[in-house]
């Protein structure tokens, strides 16, 4: 099969020469996990896009530093493209940035939370699994660095992952769509080298070092290669059909 990844943000220059870039990491995840895949990476942030959605059979939207209300040409028109995979019955994942553009160019609503920043690990509960879920058991664990939520998901989206802090964290659309808050392409290490970097610069220190804290007691627990057996049981029930 062949995946195009649609990478709408930079990792770190000071980490990318070592864990490389986010669509480097979905390689990576999803390598080896009885997915024969092809993937193809499209510098979306930077303005370059398809010019039919039948270059892949199937799409990831990575995660990003920017909001997708923000006004970017490069965010319109992935939303337009959103909406041409959905109607066009392609599988689409969306990650972190990826899961509230989705949500938000299919009719949901995203906000800056009012519960303020949520990083290091965030457990999911996983309930109304869809078939292709089978794998996977009734929580996981993983990365997470956002401010913003799905406050409203799309119409005809059943919400399966949700936590106390982020009430709609996953959801799916029939065999079309899958989206999680979480970040299962990061390692452990470098969400604690990304949350380091970032401390009172652009995330308050005061929330910085707790999170720093939990990942290094808690980082064991990280369910990043379930959830990247996931998505590749995910593709390959899409394009089965």
């Amino acid at each position: 099969m062949k995946i195009g990844i649609f990478q709408v943000g930079k990792a770190p220059d000071e980490l990318i020469d070592l864990y490389g870039s986010y669509s480097k990491m979905f390689v990576a995840l999803l390598s080896g996990k009885g997915c024969a895949i092809d993937f193809r990476t499209y510098e979306a942030w930077n303005g370059e896009l398809p010019q039919d959605i039948d270059e892949c059979e199937g799409w990831i939207i990575t995660g990003s530093k920017h909001g997708v209300y923000e006004e970017h040409s490069w965010i319109s028109k992935l939303s337009r493209l959103i909406i041409d995979i959905y109607r066009a019955k392609q599988p689409l994942v969306g990650i972190c940035f990826g899961h509230q553009i989705i949500a938000q160019a299919l009719g949901g609503v995203v906000e800056k939370s009012n519960k303020g920043w949520g990083i290091g690990l965030d457990t999911y509960a996983l309930d109304n699994k869809a078939d292709w879920m089978v794998d996977v058991g009734d929580e996981i664990t993983l990365n997470i660095i956002h401010q913003d939520q799905v406050i409203e998901v799309p119409k005809g989206a059943v919400v399966y992952a949700s936590s106390d802090f982020c009430k709609n964290a996953g959801f799916y659309i029939n065999d079309n769509i899958l989206t999680i808050q979480g970040h299962p392409e990061f390692l452990v290490e470098f969400t604690a080298k990304i949350l380091a970097l970032r401390s009172a610069l652009t995330i308050p220190k005061e929330v910085v070092e707790p999170a720093l804290v939990q990942l290094d007691r808690h980082g064991e627990g990280v369910g990043s290669q379930d959830f990247g057996a996931m998505i590749c049981q995910f593709f390959r029930s899409s394009l089965a059909e």
